[in-house]
């Protein structure tokens, strides 16, 4: 089958924006962000690799169909059609746009840090309000959950996607190094593997037991055994709840001894015991449905004095109104844009996502009394969106709010996602104001380790240096540039600027090191070469060699 490139059209009616997976980058799959000037928002395209055979083209229909079955759903990844174009199968689902950040996945909030209680139990919430759905729709089993099938918007909405493309084990897999458990290389499969292989579905660290012999007469206790690890991970910092040998000649094999014989690794958590039924090895000994699992979400969070956000169910045609507002401030038209999400809450104002969208647009109009209305209203429906608290803090300074408010605002949206980098740097500001220049230096160098590509991150960062140098306090400026130079090695000025704090520190070895790593970047550097020579120099009581 072709394989297309940015910039290519599928059928002389797609063009596509971006390409994820394919060759070398993915097990079977090829997803698409393509553009149709027909539909004022993009979508994807989702395919196989290779040209696959018969029973691969009908099976890819029958799972795309079982996808398109489930609905829409404010939890699920609309798919809209599966079609043939060129002589190769696609089928066409809702585009989930990342944020700011580039996080639109679970994987991605899982990477550095433990989620809060709240959150873990927004989106165990909604995993099973959609799951459950997509049951009352016929969906039997999804067979391949995993935190990269679960997608999350820029409204902290978890999304169920890839319903029934769930792909054959490879029992060669690669090693995957974004991912905490490692592949073992090439080896000649075990007689067990070569046994499940063409009748296991899904992905090796998050599969049922029963998953690895029987996959296609699986029901919905096996994708309740997956979430079961999702949990876990989520609850424990993106720890594994198995013991697995990394070296193992068949990693299959050792997976399956973990689903099939191990008991998970005690947790610190109110949630372990609802991870422990889910990861029951007899399905009978699992919740038998998605509302009993809720119910005891339901007991966790009165202990944790918190609530579970409520269901609303939208139907298609409202949902395509929420979509269509995305669409129109994508395409600049705010006025149309703020009419659509206008319509959609007065349909479904118990909705939090519309309020959430309602106030960001109304900020962008500079409407600030409406958008603090509706952005108050949205952490009244759902007080666990960090992208709301963040929202909120940019109102409150823009409206000379007290500077406490302010920074309540931004700390609580870090509370509920401690990654989030606006926020972060949203914080600094007051912060600034405050005099706080240690804390300020903190947060933007934590904010640089994890973007350090972002161009807000290191404008602010470069404006907080000016800050902290003006002011003279350098212990800050080397709590800054010490993590900027880590995570931006060949950004010159960064090390200019740590040899003059090395300097004023009289610490003439680490002054050396940076103007040598100046040169290092930039040759002819005229003001390096000069410290280096004065630093250097025989007058100097601190001199070194050349």
């Amino acid at each position: 089958m072709q394989q297309y490139k940015t910039g290519d059209e599928i059928g002389g009616e797609y063009t596509v924006l971006n390409v994820f997976g394919g060759a070398n980058q993915s097990g079977m799959g090829v997803v698409y962000l393509v553009q149709d000037w027909e539909i004022p928002r993009p979508i994807v395209l989702k395919t196989f690799q290779g040209a696959g055979d018969e029973g691969t083209r009908c099976r890819f229909i029958s799972e795309a169909n079982a996808w398109i079955s489930a609905g829409a759903h404010a939890n699920l990844v609309q798919a809209y059609w599966v079609r043939e174009i060129g002589g190769q199968l696609f089928i066409a689902a809702e585009y989930i746009e990342p944020d700011e950040d580039g996080r639109n996945n679970l994987s991605h909030f899982l990477t550095a840090s433990q989620l809060c209680p709240e959150v873990v139990l927004l989106w165990a919430t909604q995993f099973c309000y959609g799951m459950d759905y997509a049951k009352s729709k016929g969906v039997v089993a999804h067979r391949d959950i995993k935190p990269d099938n679960l997608m999350i918007d820029k409204a902290m909405t978890l999304k169920v996607t890839d319903f029934g493309l769930a792909k054959s084990i490879n029992t060669n897999a690669v090693s995957d190094k974004r991912r905490w458990w490692i592949f073992a290389k090439k080896r000649e499969a075990s007689p067990l593997a070569r046994t499940i292989k063409g009748v296991a579905m899904g992905t090796t660290p998050f599969m049922a037991p029963e998953q690895f012999t029987n996959a296609r007469n699986v029901d919905h206790r096996a994708d309740i055994y997956s979430f079961g690890i999702v949990l876990y991970q989520m609850a424990s910092g993106n720890r594994y709840p198995y013991r697995i040998n990394q070296q193992a000649a068949d990693v299959t094999a050792e997976f399956f001894r973990a689903h099939s014989q191990q008991k998970p690794v005690p947790l610190e958590s109110p949630l372990m015991p609802i991870v422990a039924r889910c990861l029951a090895k007899d399905p009978n000994r699992r919740y038998a449905s998605y509302n009993e699992l809720l119910d005891n979400l339901s007991t966790v969070a009165k202990k944790l004095k918190t609530k579970l956000v409520k269901q609303t169910q939208v139907a298609k045609e409202d949902e395509e109104l929420y979509a269509q507002a995305q669409s129109y401030v994508a395409l600049g038209n705010k006025d149309r844009a703020l009419d659509a999400i206008c319509k959609y809450v007065s349909q479904y104002p118990e909705n939090a996502c519309g309020w959430t969208e309602k106030g960001r647009l109304h900020i962008e109009r500079g409407e600030y009394q409406d958008a603090i209305i509706a952005t108050r209203k949205s952490l009244e429906l759902n007080p666990y969106n960090t992208h709301s608290w963040n929202n909120l803090g940019i109102l409150l300074n823009r409206m000379s709010a007290p500077i406490d408010e302010i920074r309540k605002a931004y700390a609580t949206a870090l509370v509920l996602d401690p990654e989030n980098t606006a926020a972060m740097m949203n914080l600094v500001g007051p912060l600034v104001l405050g005099k706080q220049f240690t804390e300020a230096a903190a947060l933007t160098a934590k904010a640089i380790r994890l973007r350090p590509s972002k161009p807000l991150v290191l404008e602010k960062a470069e404006a907080l240096l000016r800050e902290v140098l003006n002011e003279k306090n350098f212990a800050a400026a080397e709590t800054l540039l010490s993590s900027w130079t880590k995570a931006r090695p060949s950004d010159a000025n960064a090390w200019h600027n740590f040899g003059l704090i090395a300097l004023s520190k009289g610490d003439i070895d680490q002054a050396i090191q940076c103007f040598v790593r100046v040169l290092d970047l930039v040759p002819n550097d005229n003001f390096a070469i000069a410290q280096l020579a004065k630093l250097r120099s025989p007058g100097n009581s601190d001199s070194h060699p050349l």
